[in-house]
C-alpha cells in the first residue's frame, strides 16, 4: 500500500469500519455475544473492546518498525514455521467464506422482513448480485461502503436514543439466554471470543493502516478512537434491545426496533442495512478471489467458473440461517484464531525488545562519530 499519510481520524474510521459488519449493526451478533448475558454482557463489551485496542496497537507497532504488512507474516513471524503461516491463511479464507454466507443469509432474512419474500429467494438475490459484480472485478465497493457505514451508525444511535426516550433504561441483572449457546458458556468467554474472531478476520484490512498512517502517533490514536467508536455503537445497540426485549427474538433486532419506532425509518434502515450486507459480502468474495487467483494459475485461468461456484457454495451455506450461522461460525473461529493472536502479541514483544536493544548501539555510534 502506498504511503497515504492518514491522520488519526482517518485511521479511526477505517479501523472501526473493519468491524461494523451487518451482524454488528443489526444487533444479532452483539446480542448473542453480550446482550444474552444481561449486565455482565455490558461489562464484557468494554473488556472485548480493550482487547481489540491491545491487538490493534500491537499490530501498528509491528508494521511501523518492520515494514511488514503481509497478513500471515505479521501473525506468524517465524520463517521456519511456514506451515503455520499456511494454516493462518487457510483459516482466513474459510472465515471470509463464512462471512459471505452469513451476509447472504442476513440479506435473505432482511428481504423477508422488508418485503415478505421467502428467505431462500432473498439469499439467491444477494448471491446473484454479488457474483455478477465480482465477475467484473469492481473495486469501488470500498468507497461506497465508507459512505454507507456512517449513515448506518448515525441511524443506530438515533434509534437507540429514541428507544431509551420512549421506554426508559432497563438493564436486566441476569441474561434471559445466558449460556444458551454451548460455545459461549460465560460472558467472559464470549467477550474474549468476540475480540479474537473479529480481529483475526480483519487483519488483512487493518495491516496496511500501519504503513498508511502519517505517524506512529496517528496510528495509535486512530486505534484508540476507533475502539471508542465501536464501544459507543455497541452500547447504543445493546441498551436499545434490552429496553425493548421483544426485538431480541428477531433475526435482525435493530430492524425490528426501527419498525416499532417508525415504519418509514424502518424501511430506510432496512435498505441501508441491505447495502451494508451487500458491500460486506462483495468485499469477502473479492478478497477470496484475489488471493486464490494470485496463488493458483489454474484458478486464475478459470476465474469465472470459480466465482460462480464460490457464490453457489456460499448460498448453500446461507440456508442454515443468519442467527444460527453467527452463533456457530464466529465462536468457532474465535477459538481457532486464539493461537495466532497470541503469536501476534509475541511478535510485538519481540519487535519492542529489538527496538530497545538497538537504541544503545545507535547511541554508541553517535558518540564515536
Amino acid at each position: 500500500m502506498e504511503k497515504q499519510n492518514l491522520n488519526a481520524r482517518s485511521v479511526a474510521l477505517t479501523f472501526a469500519g473493519s468491524f461494523l459488519g451487518a451482524g454488528y449493526v443489526s444487533g444479532q451478533e452483539l446480542w448473542q455475544f453480550f446482550g444474552a448475558f444481561g449486565a455482565r454482557g455490558l461489562v464484557g463489551v468494554a473488556a472485548s473492546m480493550a482487547l481489540l485496542a491491545a491487538f490493534g496497537l500491537a499490530l501498528m507497532n509491528i508494521i511501523a518498525h518492520t515494514g511488514v504488512a503481509e497478513m500471515d507474516t505479521v501473525l506468524v513471524p517465524w520463517e521456519k514455521l511456514h506451515w503455520l503461516r499456511r494454516v493462518s491463511s487457510t483459516l482466513q479464507l474459510i472465515l471470509l467464506f463464512g462471512v459471505a454466507a452469513i451476509m447472504y443469509a442476513g440479506g435473505g432474512a432482511l428481504l423477508c422482513q422488508l418485503f415478505s419474500l421467502p428467505t431462500w429467494l432473498g439469499s439467491v438475490f444477494m448471491a446473484v448480485c454479488v457474483t455478477l459484480v465480482a465477475l467484473r472485478g469492481l473495486r469501488g465497493t470500498v468507497g461506497a461502503f465508507s459512505l454507507i457505514v456512517p449513515i448506518i451508525v448515525a441511524l443506530t444511535l438515533l434509534f437507540g436514543g429514541m428507544a431509551l426516550a420512549r421506554c426508559g433504561l432497563h438493564i436486566p441483572t441476569d441474561g434471559t439466554a445466558a449460556g444458551s449457546n454451548p460455545l459461549m458458556r460465560s460472558a467472559a468467554l464470549a467477550a474474549v471470543n468476540f475480540a479474537f474472531y473479529n480481529f483475526f478476520g480483519s487483519v488483512g484490512i487493518l495491516a496496511p493502516l500501519g504503513g498508511a498512517a502519517a505517524s506512529g502517533r496517528d496510528a495509535r490514536r486512530g486505534v484508540l478512537l476507533g475502539t471508542t467508536l465501536l464501544l459507543v455503537i455497541a452500547y447504543s445497540v445493546l441498551l436499545s434491545v434490552m429496553t425493548t426485549p421483544e426485538t431480541a427474538e428477531a433475526e435482525l433486532p435493530m430492524l425490528a426496533l426501527a419498525y416499532t419506532l417508525s415504519r418509514p425509518l424502518g424501511y430506510l434502515y432496512g435498505i441501508l442495512l441491505l447495502l451494508c450486507m451487500y458491500g460486506s459480502a462483495l468485499s469477502m468474495t473479492v478478497a477470496i478471489v484475489t488471493y486464490a487467483t494470485g496463488r493458483s494459475p489454474q484458478i486464475a485461468a478459470r476465474r469465472t467458473g470459480f466465482i460462480v461456484v464460490l457464490g453457489a457454495c456460499a448460498f448453500a451455506g446461507s440456508l442454515v440461517g443468519f442467527g444460527d450461522l453467527i452463533g456457530v461460525v464466529y465462536p468457532i473461529f474465535g477459538y481457532c484464531s486464539s493461537l495466532f493472536l497470541v503469536c501476534l502479541l509475541i511478535h510485538a514483544a519481540q519487535v519492542r525488545r529489538e527496538k530497545k536493544s538497538a537504541l544503545p548501539e545507535s547511541a554508541e555510534q553517535d558518540t564515536l562519530h
